[in-house]
């Protein structure tokens, strides 16, 4: 068989997915399995070894010629190495030698987030537009961009750490060690916690009841049904996280000048309660011309991004 296909893997703290993609970004087949508690990086990589076997062999090694890794955390996309992620609990873990000992393909391993952006490049514009953002909003708060054509990694491939855009200087500590960083505001856990402290001290809200009172379930969708209802607190949470969010991308777009904002991830499901503040606020706080030119677009992709972007950065290298 003619060597056409890659092997995605998006690496996250809670799952593991990965595909078989060929070169336009489809999705042949897929598994989905949860991350090891622990996430010992040996443990980690033995999981993936086996189920990548278990992939490779239903079309034939001879039918793979790449494998791409998008993992969460500050990545060296040259080493392979994962510096630092927080969800993984990981420090210096040299992902790309771990998996080569068992995979003996050209494995690449790049930010979670890039690879989501070399998706929504591929994919969703079909490389109509030179520049775009992609936004992953998740639990926390992930960004890659792509200019002129091609993802940018910047000088040590840390590029595009959205999230840790500094919000608020005094602000909330962030995992990162600095202060008010975007994604402590902005994210489903940022969500969640501060519908958990208003209804605490007091605030009543439909979202204590859709939960039964049990305050350690709220997640955004429950927050999203409240806003249907015309919940007061669940229609200000997707407000102010809707002008968070904006406030950081207007930034953005002044600096980066893109075609297209790209928004991924659980939130970004959240539609118009969403969209029309973060679209308020970046007209409100970006210059007339760059807002202008810019379209603002939820992925389609979903929680696919991942795994495709993965493969589809592995498919690059190998052109």
């Amino acid at each position: 068989m003619h060597k056409k296909l890659t092997l995605g893997i998006d690496l996250g703290g809670t799952g593991i997915k990965m595909a078989l993609v060929d070169p336009k970004g489809k999705l042949q087949r897929t598994v989905r399995v949860s991350t090891p508690s622990k996430t010992d990086p040996r443990e980690v990589t033995a999981l993936i070894i086996r189920h990548a076997n278990r992939l490779i062999q239903t079309v034939g090694r001879s039918a793979i010629r790449a494998i791409g890794v998008g993992s969460a955390g500050d990545v060296d996309p040259v080493s392979g190495v994962v510096r630092i992620s927080p969800n993984l609990r990981w420090r210096n873990v040299p992902l790309k030698s771990l998996l080569r000992r068992y995979l003996k393909y050209p494995i690449t391993v790049e930010n979670d987030a890039n690879v989501a952006a070399w998706a929504a490049y591929v994919v969703e514009s079909h490389r109509r537009v030179r520049n775009l953002i992609c936004v992953t909003l998740g639990t926390g708060v992930g960004g890659g961009i792509v200019l002129d054509g091609k993802l940018y990694r910047g000088t040590t491939g840390s590029a595009g750490e959205i999230g840790h855009i500094t919000l608020y200087p005094d602000g909330v500590p962030c995992p990162c060690g600095n202060k008010g960083c975007l994604e402590r505001y902005v994210g489903a856990r940022a969500m969640a916690e501060e519908a958990r402290r208003a209804i605490e001290t007091g605030e009543a809200s439909l979202i204590a009841d859709l939960v039964d009172h049990d305050l350690s379930r709220i997640e955004p969708l429950i927050v999203q049904k409240a806003a249907y209802r015309k919940d007061s607190l669940a229609v200000h949470l997707w407000e102010q996280t809707g002008e968070r969010l904006g406030i950081g991308l207007a930034s953005l777009v002044n600096v980066l000048n893109p075609e297209c904002v790209v928004l991924a991830g659980g939130l970004s499901r959240a539609g118009r309660m969403l969209l029309h503040p973060l679209r308020r606020t970046l007209r409100e706080r970006s210059f007339p011309t760059p807002a202008r030119a810019v379209k603002l677009m939820v992925s389609r992709l979903d929680q696919d991004l991942g795994m495709v972007g993965a493969g589809l950065v592995a498919h690059e290298l190998q052109k």
